[in-house]
Parts: C-alpha cells; sequence; structure tokens
C-alpha cells in the first residue's frame, strides 16, 4: 500500500476559505499577496462565485489574467468576476465612476460558451471599450452575431481587436465584417491563425476603406496558398498576398501589414510576406 501525501498546510488553508461562504474583503484585505492567485485559481475551478466576487474586488495586482486561470468559464463564474470589478472600481474611485465602462477586455487561450457570447452583447460595462483580446478563444462552433453586436455597439472607442487562433473560417468573418468596417478608431488587428480564403480576405480589406488610422494589421496566409497535404506553396503565397495587398493600396495606404502562414508541421516557425517578410526554416534551407 502506498501512503497518501497528506495536504500542505496551504492547501487546508485554502480549502477552510472556500468554504467560507461569509468571506468578504475585510479577511481579504489581511491576506498575503503570494496566496491570492492560487486561491483565486481554486475558487475559478470550484466555482465559487461569492468568493471569485470578493477577491477580483479586492486583488492587489496590477493585472488579473482571467483567461488564463479560467479554463473552464460558465456564464455564473464570469458575471461573478464582472460584479467583482464593479466593487473594485467602488472602492478605488469615486462613487460616481461606478457606471464607467471596461477599457479592455482580455480573455484568451480559455473555452467560452455561447452564453458567456452572448452576455457580452448585454453587458453595459463593455459599451466604450478600447481594447478587446480574444486570441486563443476558439469561436468555430459559436455563433458569432452577439460579437458583432459589441463590435457595433464599441465601433467609435475600438482601438485595437486581437482574434488570433480563434478557429474562425469563412463563415465566421461574413458575420463580423459588417461590424468591423464601422470601426472607425481601430489600429491593430490580429486575425493570424484563421481559415480564410482569397475572396473573404479580400471582402474584408475592401470594407477597411474608411479605416483611416490603421497602423498594424496581421491577416492569414489565404487558404489557396496550401497544397492537399497542408504545405504552402511559397510561389502561391506571394502572388496571393502581394495581389491583396495592391488591392488595399488602391483604396488606402497600409502602414504595416503582414500575412502569416500556419506554423510549419516540420520545422514549427511561419512564413510571413509584408512588413518583416520571412520564410519559414525549412523553406530557407531549401532555397
Amino acid at each position: 500500500m502506498s501512503a497518501q501525501t497528506p495536504p500542505t498546510l496551504l492547501k487546508l488553508a485554502m480549502q477552510a476559505l472556500l468554504r467560507d461562504e461569509t468571506l468578504d474583503m475585510s479577511a481579504l484585505d489581511k491576506l498575503p499577496m503570494v496566496f491570492f492567485p492560487a486561491l483565486f485559481k481554486e475558487a475559478l475551478t470550484g466555482r465559487h462565485t461569492t468568493t471569485v466576487k470578493a477577491m477580483v474586488a479586492a486583488w492587489p495586482f496590477p493585472c488579473l489574467p482571467v483567461g488564463a486561470l479560467m479554463k473552464t468559464p460558465d456564464l455564473e463564474t464570469f458575471q461573478a468576476v464582472l460584479a467583482g470589478v464593479d466593487t473594485w472600481l467602488q472602492r478605488k474611485f469615486h462613487p460616481r465612476c461606478l457606471t464607467t465602462p471596461l477599457e479592455t477586455l482580455s480573455i484568451t487561450y480559455c473555452h467560452i460558451s455561447q452564453a458567456d457570447l452572448n452576455y457580452f452583447s448585454e453587458c453595459s460595462k463593455l459599451s466604450e471599450l478600447k481594447h478587446l483580446d480574444m486570441k486563443g478563444v476558439p469561436l468555430k462552433a459559436l455563433d458569432l452575431m452577439p460579437l458583432r453586436v459589441l463590435l457595433e455597439n464599441v465601433a467609435d472607442t475600438l482601438l485595437s481587436l486581437d482574434l488570433k487562433a480563434c478557429r474562425m473560417k469563412d463563415s465566421h468573418l461574413t458575420v463580423l465584417i459588417p461590424a468591423l468596417s464601422k470601426c472607425s478608431q481601430l489600429c491593430k488587428v490580429n486575425f493570424y491563425c484563421n481559415e480564410f480564403s482569397m475572396p473573404i480576405l479580400r471582402d474584408l480589406l475592401q470594407h477597411t476603406a474608411n479605416l483611416s488610422k490603421m497602423n498594424l494589421e496581421k491577416y492569414p496566409a489565404p487558404l489557396e496558398c496550401y497544397d492537399e497535404f497542408g504545405y504552402v506553396s511559397i510561389e502561391r503565397f506571394v502572388q496571393l498576398c502581394a495581389e491583396q495587398i495592391d488591392r488595399l493600396r488602391v483604396i488606402r495606404q497600409p502602414k504595416c501589414i503582414s500575412f502569416a502562414t500556419h506554423m510549419c508541421p516540420r520545422c514549427g516557425e511561419r512564413c510571413v510576406y509584408g512588413m518583416g517578410s520571412r520564410l519559414c526554416l525549412c523553406q530557407r534551407r531549401q532555397r
């Protein structure tokens, strides 16, 4: 028989705190900062929404990496996080600032449900977003109309949008394009690592004609660049990306634009066309 390792004092202390449904900010104010990340992760995993709200309100660090910690979020937990943000604002600023919308929403490399996404379009705290970062959030199986509504709601304030590696296809981008074309303040976009065809990329770029403040654009290489085995044809890659940039220059002058392939399955690098052009290691060795 193998003896079971007894829980550490830290583990026992966290379990005791999580069992206390009356946990409030006065108790958390006395908690050493070093314990916050581990306790918060346990609270998220166990969906202790009361503790989650209290911990967000008392969070002692300048950044709260919700996306990295909340691997399997649900709507109730996400609402608890936002409720904690409300309380944090109340403590830190004058009471009239309670209605101040969030400027940055960063939920990265985690799964969200359709209910979570629906909530984005309904949440008044997101009405004046300047930065939306959802890289690594799989959107393939979701209806993106709520995200379109959110983008339309923040069209006058949004400065940066990161939808890298969201597993989007043409049908998803088609939903978002009408809203993206209205984001007049947009400066930075990142769509790397999605699967878009040449026609849909052309349509997207044509709808950015009025986005004169754009200074950094990252798009995936068109699907037509790959062969039947998923490998990049460099000739096609260069040709098609050059065509896209030439078409764009007819309607506006891009400042910094690039197209990138998926990671090469052999060397793990990308081919990039545009600013900072480079080939993956495999392609460099062949030339």
